[in-house]
């Protein structure tokens, strides 16, 4: 008599049951596929409208997988921009610092050449002496960029082939009633992770470990709910196309004691969420993550930097803190979940350390990690498409 399958792998048999093979982990030639059949081609988060607040603002994105550099500008028509961060002269840098803001022209340090924040070339030194120059035809170059929940998205791809709501998917009616606009950045992290970016994702897209790996972890698990072996158990797993989100409940019988039991006690600032659990963590392809805790936010971007290495952008949001305590609580949660990622990377790393020796050539999944199994269905669909491209494969992709 057949097994009956568990509970997420008869709700999505189209992710089938079987080991993952470790070589997209660990293979140079996997980093060149995701650098040009997926960071190429996906929509890419890159900010969030609060980091170009006002007309004139900018910022400069370094996206290290795609050798670009992208400049993001608040112009005097309201728009949020996005190009290049090239000019049209000899291909210099055109900005150098991280963000700013400016009188609507940013220069050229090389040889002045000026352009405006709609990315229109505005001034050329010495122009007369230059040979039938048509300033229309040689501004910045544009991305496809795109604002979603105030996020910013951009797309190296000349003309998308879907918008960014289109790519989205039902995600943007999922979260169509946050609040996230109430939500302020109020702590930043950057981890420089001696991992592949897929094996950083991946310990992040499930919750299976929070038992195991170290004893913050072993405290966020009394929070949740879990089976009788105190292993945690999903509420809800929900696929929108490429991208996912799982949830989980509280621990009905959690009883807070001590620090916890205090800072649980300080009044906050409401924050109705129509979440579907007391935590909820949506994996938007390939590399961003929002997460939702009680009044908080949290956003992930994990970028490649090579095949063994991966900045893990770590971005915490809460309500404008009222009071002294309120802030005291805010910085708690902070430094919480910094322990957390801290036991995270050492396990990260040793992850891929493990990976890399090539012991073993294949991994297993159980039913509760569906959403990595999710996450690596789709990075083989992009993989699929590259191959009937007729794009060279990568060595071991079969």
């Amino acid at each position: 008599m057949a097994r009956e399958l568990p509970r997420w792998a008869a709700k999505y048999p189209e992710l089938g049951t079987g080991p993952l093979p470790i070589d997209p982990y660990i293979e140079p030639e996997f980093l060149e596929f995701e650098r040009d059949h997926i960071f190429r081609t996906a929509w890419l988060n890159v900010g969030r409208i609060d980091d170009v607040p006002t007309q004139g603002s900018y910022f400069v994105r370094e996206i290290e997988i795609c050798n670009a550099s992208v400049l993001v500008t608040h112009a005097s028509d309201g728009v949020i921009r996005a190009f290049h961060n090239v000019c049209s002269h000899r291909a210099n840098k055109l900005v150098w610092e991280s963000n700013g803001t400016c009188r609507g022209y940013l220069g050229c340090c090389f040889h002045g050449w000026t352009y405006d924040l709609e990315g229109r070339l505005c001034g050329v030194l010495d122009e007369e002496n230059f040979h039938d120059l048509d300033k229309s035809t040689l501004g910045l170059t544009p991305i496809a960029t795109g604002v979603w929940q105030g996020f910013i998205f951009v797309n190296f791809q000349p003309e998308p082939d879907e918008t960014l709501e289109e790519y989205l998917g039902g995600l943007v009616e999922d979260l169509v009633d946050h609040p996230l606009d109430q939500l302020a950045l109020t702590f930043r992290l950057d981890v420089d992770d001696q991992a592949n970016w897929k094996v950083a994702l991946d310990a992040q897209n499930e919750i299976y470990h929070l038992p195991i790996l170290g004893p913050v972890h072993g405290a966020f698990t009394d929070f949740f709910e879990t089976n009788e072996e105190g292993c945690t158990r999903f509420n809800e797993f929900k696929r929108f196309g490429r991208h996912t989100v799982y949830s989980t409940n509280m621990n009905p019988e959690y009883v807070p004691v001590g620090l916890e039991q205090a800072i649980l006690a300080v009044p906050v600032t409401p924050l109705p969420m129509p979440t579907n659990g007391i935590f909820d963590f949506h994996v938007i392809f390939p590399n961003f993550v929002i997460g939702f805790l009680p009044g908080s936010m949290f956003t992930y971007n994990f970028w490649p930097m090579g095949v063994d290495r991966t900045i893990w952008e770590i971005r915490l949001y809460f309500p404008q803190a009222r009071s002294a305590a309120e802030l005291c609580v805010q910085h708690y949660r902070k430094a919480k979940l910094r322990d957390a990622l801290a036991e995270d990377i050492s396990g990260h790393e040793n992850v891929h350390r493990g990976l890399a020796t090539r012991a073993k050539r294949e991994f297993y999944l159980q039913d509760e990690e569906v959403q990595i199994r999710s996450f690596h269905h789709v990075w083989h669909q992009y993989l699929n498409a590259s191959r009937a491209s007729g794009a060279a494969e990568p060595v071991g992709s079969r």
